[in-house]
């Protein structure tokens, strides 16, 4: 039997269930926030008031992870470390959810890896963001919450918005250098990798700098040079990942990663393909790890 982790039945779960029984298999969901487990001779998951026994679990494939106190968050991903340390396969894996899932880890690994990424300066010293926001006075910035995704919670600062929403961040401030595109147009691209391979892209552009689907972008098919190519690859091999999304903009000095997902959405990158199923590559991927 296959678990999905998720936090809704949408169209994103809807499609990981039809590509497991494409592939004959035996899938269930389940909430990790509604999970609970059992660590003895016999270790268990309990889910809906079911109790699995581990070795009645083939993978696990993780769709949603929603987020909570330090507490929660860490029992969720020891929910997934404990299917691992069982043999279990989970998908993405734990290591790279927890490393992409944090803002902040992921700059830093992808600095280390000399994967080019936005200027980027996280304190929990107001004392230093006032500092550096009157040194840098009259350049744009963004700054986000260290845990977050979908454009949600993300705010320019500028001459007449100096100072960010304290209360939104939890006493941590991730602070970006916004990237102007050499048009000025709001666009980036979404590259889709699985097993270090990009098999998917696509052109985002909004109607303003925050340029997602969640927020109304408008997606094209895009075919991706052969640099866009390997900073994706580069980037989800830096992070050890499975399967990515991978954003990319461009600027007055070249591309820069924006982003590396671990749990990316595809509604709006399968819309743009006619001859391709994103979920059932994923699960083929998945079932070629699991066995």
């Amino acid at each position: 039997m296959y678990l999905i982790f998720t936090e809704d039945d949408g169209w994103h779960t809807n499609q990981l269930i039809k590509a497991f029984e494409n592939n004959n298999k035996l899938v269930t969901t389940a909430k990790i926030n509604e999970s609970s487990i059992i660590v003895d001779k016999n270790p268990r998951i309990i889910f809906e008031g079911k109790e699995i026994y581990l070795e009645d679990i083939d993978g696990a494939f993780v769709r949603g992870i929603p987020g909570g106190t330090l507490e929660e968050v860490c029992f969720h991903l020891d929910i997934l470390h404990f299917l691992e340390l069982h043999n279990i396969t989970v998908y993405n894996n734990t290591l790279c959810i927890e490393k992409s899932v944090d803002k902040v880890r992921t700059s830093c690994i992808l600095n280390a890896h000399k994967i080019p990424t936005p200027k980027t300066f996280i304190t929990s010293n107001i004392k230093d963001l006032k500092r550096l926001r009157n040194k840098f006075s009259g350049t744009l910035c963004v700054c986000k919450p260290i845990f977050g995704s979908q454009g949600k919670g993300l705010e320019i600062l500028d001459d007449d918005n100096i100072h960010p929403d304290y209360e939104n961040l939890s006493n941590v401030y991730y602070l970006q250098e916004f990237l102007e595109h050499p048009d000025n147009k709001f666009v980036d691209w979404r590259l889709f990798v699985i097993n270090n391979k990009v098999i998917a892209a696509m052109t985002r552009e909004g109607k303003t700098w925050i340029n997602n689907v969640a927020h109304g972008a408008n997606c094209k098919l895009f075919n991706p040079n052969d640099e866009m190519k390997k900073l994706a690859i580069d980037s989800s091999l830096a992070l050890g990942m499975n399967y990515s999304g991978v954003d990319i903009m461009l600027h007055k000095d070249g591309y820069s990663v924006t982003e590396v997902n671990s749990i990316p959405a595809w509604k709006g990158l399968q819309s743009v393909y006619d001859d391709k199923n994103i979920a059932e590559e994923m699960i083929s991927d998945f079932l070629r790890i699991s066995g």
